[in-house]
């Protein structure tokens, strides 16, 4: 399940970098970024490639969380799942505005 997740997310970033990439490159981004949304754009176009870490860290997380069964095991799952959730998030927020 949580490979499942993790290519999940890995393939949601990888189209969120490569749309940033499309709208950058097609000029429907000003040239000097004026509004939170382009900002994002330009950072996510050019520095996109970083984003695509967090699935592995995400995937390291998970595999520590369930082997270690510590005191943090017991958020482990919401903790994983809100941070699946934001990054979806801040996909559709950079993809619609």
């Amino acid at each position: 399940m949580n490979i499942a997740i993790a290519l999940a997310q890995f393939i949601m970033l990888a189209l969120a970098t490569m749309a940033s990439h499309i709208l950058v490159n097609s000029g429907s981004v000003a040239s000097p970024p004026v509004t939170w949304s382009d900002m994002a754009t330009t950072f996510i176009a050019n520095q996109g490639l970083w984003f695509l870490v967090i699935p592995a860290v995400w995937l390291m997380f998970a595999g520590w969380c369930e082997k270690t069964k510590s005191s943090l095991a017991n958020v482990a799952q919401p903790i994983g799942a809100g941070i699946a959730v934001a990054i979806l998030a801040v996909i559709v927020v950079v993809l619609v505005f």
